[in-house]
């Protein structure tokens, strides 16, 4: 009979291998080795440690911080080299103007030319400054006047200037036209010692601002009805708001002389006890 296994067709895809032949491998492989595919890296297809659904999450490193350059020396200008200009000094903004376009102080300075020192406007605020014989005159032209009558004076205070010899005391009037809402601030200086014409006869209101003024700075006004301490007692030694008042506490002569200090002595041991016991 003749052989069954050498007449039979060859099989194309038994003799051929899946993949290149290497060293010390046959020919000869079965076909379930043939077509199996390899096997992967259990390593490799393995998750990261850490990715599972119940593990922690966890932020990664981060990368060094990389350190600042140096600074870079500032270039040296060739020698022969023009210097560099200084940078423009910035100005400072203007905050004091004189007064030059307004009617009403045009006419102020005509009326009272020679008396009218200054006439400025600090932040929009009018300034006018007048000698002290001509004090109570303007302030009677200025209270009478039709077009802009100034029927209120609001205030009425001082500031001490110890450095400015024969002018320590500038007097300050702060006045207020209530049928045109219009502000307008009169100053004038006095030499220490000195008295200041009081307006109390063209605004009553300024009775009790001329007491405060004379009770802290010490400066008097003549022809006012009634000049006395208003805030503190008529023997107070000095005037608190100079310049040369201490401003640290100290003590004086007129606490010494009103105020009686006396020990109390009082019961320590009730200072733990509660206020249900001692009921």
């Amino acid at each position: 009979m003749p052989d069954e296994k050498k007449d039979a067709p060859p099989d194309p895809g038994a003799d051929k291998p899946s993949g290149p032949v290497s060293e010390g491998e046959t020919k000869e492989t079965s076909p379930e080795t043939a077509t199996a595919p390899p096997a992967k890296d259990a390593a490799k297809d393995a998750p990261p440690a850490g990715s599972g659904p119940e593990a922690p999450v966890t932020a990664a490193p981060k990368p060094p911080a990389e350190k600042p350059a140096p600074p870079k020396a500032a270039p040296v200008a060739p020698p022969g080299a023009p210097a560099k200009p200084p940078a423009p000094v910035k100005k400072a903004p203007t905050i004091t103007v004189e007064i030059t376009d307004d009617p009403f102080i045009d006419r102020i300075k005509q009326r009272f030319e020679g008396a009218l020192t200054e006439a400025v406007a600090t932040l929009g605020q009018q300034i006018i400054r007048i000698k002290r014989d001509s004090l109570v005159e303007l302030c009677r032209f200025l209270h009478d006047d039709e077009e802009f009558p100034f029927d209120m004076c609001s205030d009425l205070t001082a500031v001490h200037w110890p450095e400015r010899a024969g002018q320590e005391f500038d007097v300050v009037l702060m006045l207020y036209s209530v049928p045109k809402n219009r502000m307008l601030r009169v100053k004038t200086s006095i030499a220490d010692q000195e008295s200041c014409p009081s307006v109390t006869s063209i605004w009553e209101g300024a009775d009790w601002m001329e007491r405060e003024v004379y009770d802290m700075f010490g400066v008097k006004f003549e022809g006012h009805p009634d000049l006395r301490r208003i805030l503190l007692p008529p023997d107070w030694p000095g005037h608190p708001l100079r310049k040369e008042y201490p401003v640290e506490y100290r003590d004086n002569e007129w606490t010494d002389k009103h105020i009686e200090y006396r020990e109390v002595d009082y019961d320590t041991s009730l200072i733990n006890v509660k206020y249900g016991e001692r009921r």
